[in-house]
């Protein structure tokens, strides 16, 4: 099954771009924290998934 999604991402790295990927991959980090703040009262975890949305922001990729 992995290299089932492999496919699939590759794909839309295709169709897209290795940027605009990681830019959706930083804003469902985001939203994933915001979730957990909002309905799980888990401030853990979304400083975890805001901290990886920090992270993805941070990569520069010229491809």
């Amino acid at each position: 099954m992995q290299k089932e999604y492999m496919e699939i991402l590759e794909s839309l790295i295709n169709k897209l771009t290795l940027s605009a990927i990681l830019e959706m991959l930083e804003r469902i980090c985001h939203k994933k924290a915001e979730n957990l703040r909002t309905h799980w009262q888990d401030e853990t975890s979304a400083k975890l998934w805001d901290k990886a949305a920090r992270q993805i922001e941070q990569i520069n990729v010229d491809v």
